[in-house]
């Protein structure tokens, strides 16, 4: 792919390179951008996760508390790279990104609107990380067993240890290929999958004791008071619809949480026959068809009011639901 060829010239010819990612970002965001990271300070480049976000537990105990990089200045590199993101509202420097700049764009969304000079996007894979992997393959860059161990903890995680939709032949064959190069699976899964905080069973708790259903529509919601009642981080909100999708009479699952005030985060999972991402679109989100989220900032609306919105747009393409 002729595109793929000139992200790999443009990586090996720069010297010092930004990357970037969504924000918020979860385990496939920080495993694509930390693998990538990795790779190019292996070929002797400088090379940064630009991120200024809180970090939940779960990634500082796979990777270390300083991955990224907070202070950013544009000035000191000669190259940036997003990976996993579609749109320039998620983005820390949306105006590094256009045709004009010297830019990357690596994603598995399907795009809405954030471009670069060179964009690879393919939605058939299941992660970022199978792409990050693939051009670092194509290169024939060095990947050793901490490169791999962040590709395959992003590869895992947005597979949700490839039990979602999303998965697929090439996610199983990128995972075996990640294993033989290295990849710690037994560290990333039990951290990520055996390993709850007391604060995360009281959240867990918190999201048992107040899920409600409308029809097959299950649904939790998390104001700022709720937040701060729990002493949580917001972070601890962030995987609420990935719990509610799996009862059995869930066929959609959403989440609001007011993780600033007025700042509300929605977040969709939905079982096979019903796609969610158009829903997600039409509420200035988006994502897969199955897994998608967005941001609502509105000072007149609270987190029972987006849940209403957000049911209403349910229920326009799901009539009988």
């Amino acid at each position: 792919m002729k595109e793929i060829k000139k992200i790999i010239h443009a990586l090996k010819k720069a010297k010092s390179v930004a990357i970037f990612s969504h924000s918020d970002p979860d385990f496939d965001a920080i495993g694509s951008a930390l693998g990538l990271k990795r790779a190019l300070n292996n070929m002797g480049k400088k090379a940064d996760f630009i991120c200024d976000e809180e970090i939940s537990a779960a990634p500082k105990k796979v990777f270390g508390d300083n991955f990224c990089v907070k202070n950013f200045d544009k000035k000191d590199y000669d190259l940036f790279v997003s990976l996993d993101n579609p749109t320039p509202s998620r983005c820390k420097c949306p105006e590094c990104f256009s045709e004009n700049t010297s830019s990357i764009l690596i994603d598995h969304h399907r795009n809405l609107g954030l471009k670069a000079k060179y964009n690879y996007v393919n939605i058939k894979r299941s992660s970022c990380s199978e792409l990050v992997f693939e051009v670092l393959q194509k290169a024939k860059i060095k990947i050793d067993s901490i490169v791999a161990t962040a590709l395959y903890a992003g590869l895992s995680a947005d597979t949700n240890s490839f039990i979602n939709s999303n998965t697929n032949a090439d996610s199983l064959l990128d995972a075996h290929k990640l294993l033989k190069l290295g990849a710690e699976a037994a560290k990333f899964n039990e951290y990520y999958f055996r390993s709850l905080s007391s604060k995360e069973i009281e959240v867990k708790t918190f999201i048992y004791n107040n899920f409600k259903f409308d029809k097959n529509i299950c649904y939790c919601l998390a104001s700022q008071d709720d937040i701060k009642k729990l002493k949580a981080n917001k972070k601890d909100f962030s995987a609420i619809s990935s719990q509610l999708i799996t009862f059995e009479k869930s066929l959609i699952a959403f989440s609001v949480v007011e993780k600033e005030p007025k700042e509300f985060y929605f977040s969709f999972r939905s079982k096979i026959g019903y796609p969610t991402r158009e829903i997600a679109q039409q509420l200035g989100g988006g994502g897969h068809d199955y897994a998608c989220a967005g941001k609502i900032c509105d000072r007149n609306l609270s987190v029972e009011k987006v849940k209403r919105l957000i049911i209403k747009e349910i229920k326009k393409h799901y009539p009988n639901m």
